[in-house]
């Protein structure tokens, strides 16, 4: 159990001081509003919310650019996924803030470029199992990582972290595609 503690606070601190060197990301950059669009699917963590509300759950994001604030590129960031099998239902909306960063590059606009972020907020989930509905509203967070390509579309990747309501834990990798306005 130490061993854990330990080495999730050496990673915490180690992408922490990889925030801290790296710019702030440019992917992002478009417009007078810089906004992304996204959609793609949410594969749950959980082997039970597998089970009960299907395999993975179609979903869309988007993205708003703030200005630039101490340093760095902050989004604010509102999605939607939902699945659902046998009458089973599990919705989570996020509504979060995150900091998004990547590597100098100086060919991105012929190479395109990585790019990765963390973020927080709260996530409206709601859960049917067996007729039986819950709702409720908890913290979670995000670390994502993804590819700009050298033009206005991107991938990425996106694990969610939130506790479980009704039985069902929501958590999962996020798969997405989309593109920058």
């Amino acid at each position: 159990m130490q061993r854990k503690t330990i080495a999730a606070m050496a990673g915490a601190l180690a992408l922490a001081g990889w925030m801290g060197m790296a710019r702030p990301a440019r992917a992002q950059d478009t417009g007078l509003i810089p906004v992304r669009v996204k959609v793609g699917a949410l594969f749950p963590s959980s082997g039970g919310t597998r089970d009960l509300t299907g395999s993975w759950h179609l979903g869309a994001e988007a993205d708003v650019a703030l200005p630039h604030l101490l340093g760095g590129r902050y989004m604010v960031s509102v999605g939607y996924f939902q699945g659902s099998d046998s009458g089973n239902k599990l919705r989570m909306i996020p509504v979060t803030i995150g900091r998004f960063i990547q590597p100098p590059n100086p060919a991105k606009r012929l190479t395109g470029n990585v790019y990765g972020g963390v973020g927080i907020g709260p996530y409206f989930v709601r859960g049917t199992v067996a007729g039986v509905s819950d709702s409720k509203v908890a913290i979670g967070g995000y670390a994502s990582a993804g590819y700009q390509f050298p033009n206005p579309y991107f991938i990425e990747a996106k694990y969610h972290l939130v506790s479980k309501v009704n039985g069902l834990r929501p958590g999962g990798l996020a798969v997405m595609v989309g593109r920058h306005f």
